[in-house]
């Protein structure tokens, strides 16, 4: 159980007629500064405690409340201290009798605290929103997602010209790919209903211009208005994610293709084999080799060789089906991997793959053509494949069989079963 305050030392109690003292506590005595009750008893009137421009407005409603002809009421006052401080007190007025005549029981509630920590926070919140328009991060409050609050960096993020035209939208939802509205609902609710203290995520939003901008997104609920509300501090990543991106592609991807590299294909070869060995759907592998390679580079030079990979790509991927993959396994080496595709279909994707390419003409420079034939192996999937890998040497024999027998064409890996 929290602490309850202690309140009897903001409040004392004064009787008197005619602002002559007849009754004080020492509380009291203690909100003037005095030390006792009798030093409040001993003063000739309790209006040189009272501030001089409210002293009229004291007789006044004396006089009312003494005469009947108004009701006890609760005041405010500015009071004065014994050494000159004002303070600010509330008055609850009571008619009572004091040996045998009417007098004016007064309870004084001193609040100056409270009036005091009202200023701090009022001025708390002037440097806050100071603070806010000079941040050089986007921020926006919202309250379910009603904008309430946004400043220039936020506008700049989003492409608008000031913050007003933000706090003009109905909703901060409109900024948020539909795809991703339903999340960020549950992540306001959740900050909202104080299930999360802080939420921080990268995310994608709208620019004014329809173009996406990537956002980092810290999140607190605050109090704005005296009501909860949730204060997004944003950064503007888009930069950096495209740059992970880029990084992330130039890490799975050869440079020169395009192509899935070995790395990559390898981390896919794994998870299709798990795939096919847990739901009994076929797999299929095929390495591909471009015939003669060696003589190109040694007729046509390097840079015509590395043309004849990087059309062999391009081609390629004109004539496979979506889901299949395709990597660069190694030097003039591709790796084929046809998941859910029996040996039968996938021998007419590598034959269709294999003709396609052997009717293209490849350019070099000083308008150099050649045509470039490839030999594959294939492999499909079987119960004594035990690794990935067994998968990947069978349809490599199928290959070595392919060159021996007199390139461009395809070859079946040897002891190849049902699945």
């Amino acid at each position: 159980m929290g602490k309850v305050s202690d309140i009897s030392a903001y409040y004392g109690m004064v009787i008197h007629r005619n602002f002559v003292p007849l009754f004080a506590d020492d509380r009291y005595a203690q909100m003037f500064g005095y030390e006792s009750a009798e030093q409040i008893l001993a003063l000739p009137s309790l209006l040189e405690l009272i501030a001089e421009d409210d002293q009229q407005g004291a007789i006044n409603a004396y006089e009312s409340v003494i005469s009947g002809k108004a009701r006890p009421k609760i005041r405010v006052f500015e009071n004065t201290k014994k050494n000159g401080e004002q303070f600010s007190v509330l008055t609850i007025d009571h008619v009572t009798e004091w040996q045998g005549q009417p007098a004016l029981q007064i309870t004084l509630v001193d609040f100056s605290q409270q009036i005091e920590a009202e200023k701090k926070l009022h001025a708390s919140e002037q440097r806050y929103r100071l603070l806010l328009e000079s941040s050089l991060q986007g921020i926006v409050v919202h309250r379910f997602f009603e904008p309430l609050y946004c400043n220039q960096a936020m506008a700049n993020i989003l492409g608008y010209d000031s913050p007003e035209a933000v706090l003009k939208l109905s909703s901060l939802l409109s900024l948020i790919p539909e795809e991703n509205q339903q999340k960020a609902i549950q992540l306001h609710e959740q900050l909202i209903q104080g299930r999360v203290d802080t939420n921080s995520v990268v995310t994608e939003n709208v620019r004014r211009d329809g173009t996406s901008a990537w956002i980092h997104i810290s999140e607190a609920v605050v109090s704005w208005n005296g009501k909860p509300a949730v204060q997004s501090v944003m950064m503007d990543v888009t930069q950096q994610h495209q740059d992970q991106r880029r990084l992330e592609f130039q890490a799975n991807h050869d440079s020169l293709t395009g192509l899935m590299n070995r790395r990559s294909m390898s981390k896919t070869l794994i998870e299709e084999y798990a795939v096919s060995k847990r739901s009994l759907q076929p797999l299929c592998c095929i390495l591909l080799d471009i015939d003669n390679f060696k003589q190109i580079n040694d007729q046509y030079g390097h840079s015509a060789g590395d043309e004849a990979l990087r059309i062999f790509a391009i081609e390629s991927l004109k004539v496979l089906r979506n889901g299949d993959y395709l990597s660069r396994w190694g030097g003039e080496e591709f790796l084929l991997l046809l998941p859910n595709t029996l040996q039968e279909q996938a021998l007419i994707i590598a034959n269709r793959v294999r003709e396609h390419l052997a009717s293209f003409k490849v350019e070099a420079e000083a308008s150099v053509k050649f045509s470039a034939t490839v030999s594959m192996g294939l492999a499909m999937l079987t119960v004594y494949d035990v690794s990935p890998e067994a998968l990947v040497a069978r349809a490599d024999s199928a290959l070595y069989l392919a060159k021996e027998k007199g390139k461009n064409r395809v070859e079946l890996a040897p002891q190849v079963y049902e699945l």
